[in-house]
């Protein structure tokens, strides 16, 4: 038989708790999506106007959210090479736009008229 101290005991129960309470929260989370979407509120998308990807700037392409520095700028110099984009969807034809990235960025972006 096994035989533990004391603080050997309060050891595996406080990782059986952390482990039983992640376990939780990812059940919860994979039945009630829209929880984590609660949480994370830079994905709800803005009350304000979509940036059009053909006319926005540098300072208003780091307003969107998934969008850093480097792929604001990416985003700009594609624009300048290729010409305008005709749809939000060329944005993953942009070098290193993740699909990831681009999802979150898409709610927030428009081309010309597009809505």
């Amino acid at each position: 038989m096994f035989f533990f101290t004391p603080d050997e005991r309060r050891a595996i129960i406080f990782i059986a708790a952390v482990f039983v309470c992640g376990t939780c929260l990812n059940i919860i989370f994979k039945l009630r999506p829209p929880l984590y979407q609660h949480l994370n509120m830079l994905d709800v998308p803005l009350a304000r106007k979509k940036i059009d990807l053909n006319r926005a700037t540098y300072e208003q392409l780091l307003t969107v959210p998934g969008l850093g520095p480097s792929s604001a700028a990416r985003i700009i110099y594609a624009r300048e090479q290729k010409g305008p984009f005709s749809s939000v969807d060329e944005l993953r034809q942009v070098k290193k736009i993740s699909q990831k990235m681009f999802e979150r960025a898409k709610p927030h972006l428009t081309v010309g008229s597009e809505e």
